[in-house]
C-alpha cells in the first residue's frame, strides 16, 4: 500500500518550516526517527536552503519568497515497509487566504487534492486576533471605538450646513471585507470546501498541526484542548464532519524556540538539530517529527 497527503495552511502556518526540519531529519540520519526518506521530487538546491536556515538559526524562507516549488518527499516506515508521500504544493499561504476570499482555486490543486488519501493542516498557535470577543474585535476596526460627540442643544442654519459638510468629509464608512475574517473562519472555509465540487466528496484523513507549540509548552493543555479553547469553531466543524474528515490534532514546534530569544537559542544550539523538534498529542510527545505522517499512512479508512 502507497498513501500521498498535501500540505496546506495560510500565511505563517508554518508549513516551509515544518519542510525545512522534516528534510534535515529524513535526510541527516542525525537521529532514529519511525520514517527515512526513500526518494524525492523537487528541487534540491531549495530543499538543502530552507534546512540550513532552519539548522543555524536563520529565519527560514517562505514560500512567497522564493517562487514556486514543487516538492515530494517520498518516505519508508521503518517498522511497517509502508510507503508514503508527502506533497508540499507551490502555493504560498496566500494561495489559500485568496481561496477564501475570492473563491477561486488552481486546477492542478484540487486534482493533486483528489488523488491524496490525506492532509497536514498548519494553523499558526500564535494568532491573537481570533481570540478576542466581538466587542474587542470592533473596537480595533478603525472607527470603531470612537465615541459619538455630544449634540449641542441648538444649532443655527450656519451650523448644520457646516456639520453636514463636516461629517460627509470626515465620516468614513468601514464595509465589512473578506479579508477581515478571522483566521478559525478561514480555516473552516478551506476545509468545507472539500464538502462540495470541484472537489471530490469523500472521507479524507485530517492532520490538524498547530505550530509553534513552544509558545503553549509551559500551558499543561492538549492541542486538543487548545483547539477546542481558542478555535472552538474549528474544533466544532470538526466534531460535525466526521464523516468527512477522520482527524487527529498534534501540537509541533519544528523550529523548536523563537528566534529572537537569544538566551533560548544559545541553550539549543547545544543540541543535536534533531532535539530541538517537539511533537505533542493527546497520546503521546517527543522529537519525531514523522509522526503524523505515520498516522496517516496507516489510519484505517
Amino acid at each position: 500500500m502507497k498513501t500521498s497527503f498535501v500540505i496546506m495552511g495560510l500565511p505563517a502556518s508554518g508549513k516551509t518550516t515544518f519542510l525545512a526540519a522534516l528534510w534535515h531529519l529524513v535526510e541527516s540520519g542525525e537521529t532514529e526517527c519511525r520514517l527515512k526518506l526513500d526518494r524525492y521530487d523537487g528541487d534540491l538546491t531549495y530543499l538543502n536552503r530552507i534546512a540550513q536556515s532552519w539548522r543555524t538559526f536563520e529565519k527560514v524562507p517562505r514560500t512567497s519568497q522564493v517562487g514556486d516549488v514543487n516538492v515530494t518527499i517520498h518516505l519508508l516506515d521503518r517498522a511497517t515497509g509502508e510507503k508514503g508521500a508527502a506533497f508540499f504544493p507551490d502555493l504560498a499561504g496566500e494561495t489559500f487566504d485568496q481561496q477564501v476570499e475570492g473563491r477561486r482555486c488552481r486546477t492542478e490543486f484540487v486534482e493533486q487534492v483528489s488523488v491524496d488519501d490525506g492532509i497536514l493542516f498548519f494553523i499558526n498557535a500564535d494568532v491573537k486576533d481570533d481570540f478576542l470577543s466581538v466587542t474587542e474585535l470592533n473596537a480595533k476596526l478603525p472607527g470603531g471605538g470612537a465615541e459619538p460627540e455630544a449634540e449641542p442643544a441648538e444649532k443655527s442654519a450656519e451650523d448644520l450646513l457646516g456639520g453636514e459638510v463636516a461629517e460627509k468629509a470626515t465620516v468614513s464608512m468601514h464595509e465589512w471585507e473578506p479579508k477581515l475574517l478571522p483566521v478559525q473562519v478561514r480555516v473552516v472555509q478551506l476545509l468545507s470546501d472539500f464538502l462540495r465540487p470541484p472537489f471530490t466528496l469523500r472521507r479524507r484523513r485530517l492532520a490538524v498541526m498547530i505550530s509553534a507549540w513552544d509558545l503553549i509548552r509551559d500551558s499543561g493543555i492538549s492541542p486538543d484542548q487548545w483547539l477546542a479553547a481558542k478555535m472552538p469553531l474549528v474544533d466544532q466543524f470538526l466534531k460535525s464532519n466526521e464523516a468527512s474528515f477522520k482527524h487527529h490534532i498534534y501540537g509541533v514546534s519544528a523550529q523548536g524556540v523563537r528566534l529572537n530569544d537569544r538566551e533560548a537559542v544559545g541553550q539549543a544550539a547545544k543540541l543535536e538539530s534533531s532535539r530541538r523538534i517537539q511533537i505533542v498529542s493527546a497520546e503521546s510527545e517527543g522529537h519525531d517529527l514523522t509522526v503524523p505522517l505515520v498516522w496517516l499512512m496507516s489510519a484505517d479508512e
